[in-house]
């Protein structure tokens, strides 16, 4: 008597990664891989002059506060891959969250909802983003739980989560390659996220950054504006949207 073998079941092929969440995954690829050779390689290049040039995104020479800035930005991009790469799982991909250009005249807007017979309760106000603080509040200092960061994914529109990503890693136009920059900023406009605010946050830590240098007067011949790709190498180990080199061990 012959035995057969049992049969084979059928393979199954992995959906594909929908195209606007590819795109988004490259780019927050692009952030992790970045964000790990930073924190890997700051502590070598902090005592450089260039350095400035990096620095003042994150409006301070102290290492902590950078460190702690770039390893909650890296967690954010984290959560948010893992959020995009079972978005994809599902076959789902992303809407874009375009502005509302059009004002609805008034027999285009739906009827007025009647007023709730009780007063609702007061809602229990928001924890403030660490991204968005200055580093003189205690609060700044604060990295959400991989629960908390989960439930931040999912709640907030893709585009804002990337913005505070970039605001923890101290991302700018200047200090990125090529297009690298407009793939950032596509994804912001269409994915409901903020330039103005990311630019608002800047302006304030170029403020805390100069307050700290008029404090170390050896500090005040330092170009903090060069922006040269040869400087900005030395800031950072690589531009943003570059491959970093590999790590020296010392």
């Amino acid at each position: 008597m012959s035995s057969t073998a049992p049969p084979t079941p059928p393979t199954t092929k992995p959906r594909p990664i929908p195209g606007r969440i590819g795109a988004v995954l490259r780019v927050v690829a692009t952030l992790i891989t970045h964000a790990r050779h930073f924190a890997a390689t700051v502590g070598t290049r902090v005592n450089a002059p260039e350095f400035a040039t990096g620095a003042v995104l994150f409006g301070t020479y102290d290492l902590p506060t950078i460190r702690l800035r770039v390893q909650r930005g890296m967690l954010r991009a984290l959560a948010l891959q893992e959020y995009l790469l079972a978005r994809a799982a599902r076959g789902c991909n992303l809407r874009f969250a375009w502005p509302q250009r059009v004002e609805l005249q008034p027999h285009h807007r739906p009827p007025a909802k009647p007023a709730p017979a009780k007063p609702s309760a007061p809602r229990r106000p928001r924890r403030p983003e660490p991204a968005v603080l200055d580093q003189d509040d205690p609060r700044a200092f604060r990295i959400p739980t991989p629960e908390e960061l989960a439930a931040e994914v999912r709640r907030r529109p893709i585009g804002r989560t990337i913005t505070y990503i970039c605001m923890d890693l101290g991302l700018a136009p200047g200090l990125c390659e090529g297009d690298f920059w407009c793939r950032v900023e596509k994804i912001l406009s269409h994915y409901g996220g903020s330039l103005s605010r990311l630019y608002k946050v800047r302006e304030r830590r170029e403020v805390s950054f100069l307050r700290e240098r008029d404090r170390d007067p050896d500090t005040w011949h330092i170009n903090w504006r060069d922006l040269r790709p040869s400087t900005v190498r030395i800031a950072l180990g690589c531009r943003f949207g570059e491959p970093p080199p590999p790590i020296v061990p010392s």
